[in-house]
């Protein structure tokens, strides 16, 4: 019997929605890594754009004798936040692309 009621728990998280960042525009579902092409194709275009140099680094690493030694070697990277307001009835979304692939999917308060 408690085999039984493992197995059945087993199978019922196997069929439960793998839950990540993605949002529903139409019939698209948009997910973090999309282009900002894509995104624009199947949300059109949002509310409100705001667009940002950020400093973006890659950290090398190298040890001497007793330390631990690092070394910055970056440039800049165009950061660009996009709301999304689909009416009182929904909720906002914040969408935040990085060189133009997204990297995050927020949601807000319900929109105007």
């Amino acid at each position: 019997m408690t085999l039984h009621l493992v197995f059945a728990a087993c199978i019922a998280s196997l069929s439960l929605p793998a839950y990540g960042e993605s949002l529903r525009c139409g019939g698209a579902v948009i997910d973090t890594g999309d282009l900002i092409s894509r995104v624009r194709d199947k949300c059109g275009e949002p509310e409100r754009v705001d667009i940002r140099r950020s400093p973006e680094y890659d950290v090398y690493y190298w040890y001497d004798r007793h330390h631990r030694r690092h070394s910055r070697v970056g440039g800049s990277g165009e950061v660009q936040v996009w709301i999304y307001n689909f009416g009182s009835t929904q909720f906002m979304n914040r969408l935040t692309f990085v060189n133009g692939e997204l990297s995050q999917i927020d949601t807000l308060d319900y929109g105007h």
